[in-house]
């Protein structure tokens, strides 16, 4: 079974609102795949990056001191900037730090952190599809391709409204 991991919803049930960190232990997660009317994916054109950015999105995920909250989106993505995309540093930041972030800045982070230097900026689900096509490091199909071949690091999405990320 391939697993996904997502950032969903704050600890108080809002998208706004919550404290740094992983409250409730649902903010951040990882699950089986399920549907939420996405119609396109994002796939990393390297079959090894697509596995680091599976790898890095899980740990993400797992780590209790990344919560979601979309006024504070951007924390995760600036602590993974301020360590230079290196994940080594960046987890080991993480141990001690505590932030939010949303579906779509957790996807930017995970994917400046697999190349290792920022190739996108903090994007939303609505802006991150054109982004990642301006690459040239990721092809775009339909949700009916990945789903008869699903690989990692995959990034089903809706656009304006959610992404996760196949780990």
């Amino acid at each position: 079974m391939n697993l996904y991991a997502w950032a969903s919803i704050g600890e108080n049930g809002k998208v706004t609102g919550g404290k740094p960190g992983n409250q409730s232990g649902t903010e951040l997660k990882v699950g089986p795949y399920y549907y939420f009317y996405q119609d396109t994916c994002i796939r990393y054109k390297s079959v090894l990056k697509g596995r680091k950015a599976g790898r890095i999105a899980k740990k993400i995920a797992l780590n209790k001191n990344v919560g979601y909250n979309q006024a504070q989106r951007t924390q995760l993505y600036n602590v993974a900037k301020a360590c230079g995309w290196n994940p080594t540093k960046f987890f080991q930041e993480l141990e001690k730090t505590k932030v939010n972030c949303d579906c779509s800045s957790f996807a930017s982070t995970v994917i400046n952190l697999t190349f290792g230097r920022e190739i996108i900026f903090c994007q939303t689900t609505s802006t991150l599809v054109d982004a990642c096509r301006q690459t040239g490091k990721f092809n775009i199909i339909s949700i009916n391709d990945m789903l008869k071949k699903t690989k990692k690091g995959d990034m089903p999405l809706k656009a304006g409204r959610h992404v996760i990320i196949n780990v």
